[in-house]
């Protein structure tokens, strides 16, 4: 028969043993839709480039130790690594936190800012949606006070007014003229909540301080290869370190890394670990779905037989089984396709913070960017090699019986049984093995959450609630404002009843 009949044959056999097919259907399903949902998010945080204009070219500077980068960078190193001709353009950024009090449009708020120098959006190749970012002359010292705010401030506190450029707004009491508004699809890396203002950083170049607070990134030239950067900055260490011995160490060096490595270099080994420890669940499904077609097999035998004898070949047979699997395998993976980017997503709504670019992702549309040419083809490739794994040990089984002894036998039974027998025991061998191994690792696992947990933080934390606020204002402008208005929340929350104690 041709591969087309084949096919058609392999949809009659699975709709006249329904139960069977579901229950096959199932168990791949789930297992394919389990590696599916970890491969997606594998694919979103590791292997999607960052969402930049050309992302293969923006890099971060760091401090490199024999221990390991540190990636937070002083005024005076970040004043002389900026001189680097390799860079098309370098910037600084600080965030702010979330202690900016907003207020100029409807009731004050309480917002998240980053202090950024005048490159910061060239650097990320982003262009504003409305007005422009900041000139030179307003990143430096005593510059003017401006701001551009972000697409979520623009729509929510001032209507998406057009004609924002120019308006007078007040951050922590101080007045700012708004210059732009970024747009929408601005992410922030390598924090994951994106700020709500951008504020010149105006760093000094004559600075002497020393505090290492300032995020350090760079757009390579083009031409400009990573290496060649790393070679430039080198020197200009080593050059920055004869000038001011006290501030550079003899092993402190300047490291050129990839931001998307930065970006997902905490996550990177515990989802490969995990998306290997989901492949193990792939193959127990396999070998359960293996078993159950063993199991079949022997109600097949003399069906196999009689093809056989009016002239189908091995191969043919072989064939038309592994046809037979892979119909199961791709019903399976359409369905745990499905069940893959849905837990992607459940996954994210858990732990949104967890992951770098969990923003992003959590933002995506169930089927829309998750779904790409990587998951696809993974899938695809998945479900391939299911179907030929899961199906190939019956279909050789069934193609090795005799055909004559098959014939005489009823039911099949004899030597081809104690194969299929044989074959059943190896596989449920190889499930106890693969179950052990998740197991012992899910043990593990367990039991350093469980030392974790256990651990005293060296006080007492049960029953304690802590909260924080910000000051500014004339209200707040003095010390002695600040002190009586903590002695007032002081004593009002130590005379609520069930407080025990407040500081």
């Amino acid at each position: 028969m041709s591969p087309l009949a084949d096919l058609r044959y392999a949809i009659r056999v699975a709709l006249k043993n329904p139960r069977f097919s579901v229950v096959a259907i199932a168990a791949l399903a789930l297992g394919i839709g389990a590696n599916a949902a970890i491969f997606s998010v594998v694919n979103a945080v590791l292997l999607q480039p960052l969402p930049f204009a050309q992302p293969d070219r923006l890099m971060r500077l760091c401090r490199q130790y024999p221990s390991g980068p540190a990636c937070a960078i002083s005024i005076p190193k970040f004043t002389t690594w900026r001189k680097a001709r390799s860079f098309e353009a370098m910037a600084a950024y600080d965030f702010a936190g979330p202690g900016l009090n907003l207020s100029g449009a409807d009731r004050p708020e309480q917002v998240k800012g980053i202090h950024v120098t005048a490159d910061y959006f060239r650097v990320f190749g982003i262009a504003p949606a409305v007005g422009r970012t900041f000139s030179a002359e307003e990143d430096r010292p005593g510059g003017p006070r401006v701001v551009v705010l972000s697409h979520r401030v623009w729509t929510t506190r001032f209507a998406g007014d057009p004609n924002i450029g120019g308006r007078a707004i007040a951050i922590n009491g101080e007045p700012y003229t708004v210059v732009g508004v970024l747009p929408a699809s601005f992410p922030s890396y390598p924090d994951d909540t994106p700020p709500d203002l951008f504020i010149p950083l105006q760093p000094d170049p004559n600075s002497t301080n020393q505090g290492h607070f300032l995020v350090v990134a760079g757009r390579l030239k083009p031409g400009v290869s990573m290496q060649q950067a790393q070679a430039e900055m080198t020197l200009l260490g080593d050059a920055f370190r004869r000038a001011n011995p006290r501030w550079m160490g003899s092993d402190e060096h300047v490291s050129v890394q990839r931001l998307q490595d930065i970006v997902v270099r905490d996550v990177k080994p515990a989802l490969l670990i995990l998306l290997g420890a989901v492949g193990l669940v792939l193959l127990i499904a396999c070998a359960n779905v293996a078993n159950l077609l063993l199991a079949r097999a022997a109600g097949r035998q003399r069906e196999v037989a009689i093809r056989a004898a009016i002239g189908a070949g091995r191969a043919a047979i072989v064939r038309q089984l592994l046809i037979e699997s892979v119909l199961l395998a791709v019903v399976g993976a359409a369905i745990g396709l499905v069940i893959g980017v849905w837990g992607a997503k459940a996954l994210l709504a858990l732990n949104a913070t967890g992951l770098p670019r969990a923003q992003e992702l959590a933002n995506a549309p169930l089927l829309g960017s998750m779904l790409d040419w990587r998951l696809a083809g993974f899938t695809v490739a998945l479900t391939l090699a299911t179907g030929v794994l899961f199906g190939l040990a019956p279909a050789l089984h069934l193609s090795r019986a005799d055909l004559g002894l098959t014939l005489k036998e009823a039911g099949g039974r004899g030597a081809t049984g104690a194969r299929a027998a044989r074959t059943r025991g190896a596989l449920v061998v190889v499930e106890i093995a693969l179950a052990l191994m998740l197991l012992v690792g899910a043990t593990l696992l367990i039991r350093t959450f469980v030392g974790l947990r256990s651990v005293e933080p060296g006080l007492e934390i049960r029953n304690v609630l802590t909260f924080q606020t910000s000051l500014a204002g004339e209200r707040y402008a003095t010390a002695r404002q600040v002190e009586t208005l903590t002695r007032q929340i002081t004593q009002r929350i130590d005379a609520l009843p069930g407080v025990i104690a407040m500081a």
